[in-house]
C-alpha cells in the first residue's frame, strides 16, 4: 500500500509554484491573478504574491517596479505585464513536466 501513497505525494510536490510580484493598487496584477485562479482547477499550482514594497524585497523593487506584474515559475523568470489562459496553461504544463526554462526579457530597471 505504501507505493500508492508515495506516488500521490510525488504528484503533489510537482505542483508548480508561481510567484506574482505585485504591489497595492496594481490592476494588471489583479488581472493576472484572476487568470491564474481561473485555470487553477485544471492546472493546480501554488500562487504566492510577493509585495515588492516590503522592506526585504528591495532587490525586486529595483528590478521590477516599472514592470509589475512580473511572474516567476518555480523561481525562474516567466513573464510580465499580461497573461492569457493559454500561455498560463502551457507554462504550467511545462513546469509540471519539469521542462520549464527561464524565459527571456526579464526586466532589470
Amino acid at each position: 500500500g505504501n507505493w500508492v501513497n508515495d506516488k500521490k505525494q510525488q504528484q503533489q510536490q510537482q505542483h508548480p509554484t508561481v510567484q506574482l510580484f505585485t504591489k497595492e493598487g496594481c490592476t494588471l496584477c489583479d488581472k493576472v491573478k484572476e487568470t491564474l485562479q481561473s485555470i487553477e482547477p485544471d492546472q493546480p499550482h501554488t500562487l504566492l504574491a510577493v509585495d515588492i514594497t516590503d522592506e526585504d524585497k528591495k532587490e525586486y523593487w529595483n528590478k521590477y517596479k516599472w514592470d509589475i506584474p512580473v511572474l516567476h515559475m518555480n523561481g525562474l523568470y516567466w513573464t510580465k505585464h499580461r497573461l492569457n489562459e493559454e500561455e498560463a496553461i502551457g507554462a504550467l504544463r511545462m513546469a509540471r513536466d519539469g521542462v520549464f526554462v527561464e524565459q527571456r526579457g526579464e526586466p532589470d530597471a
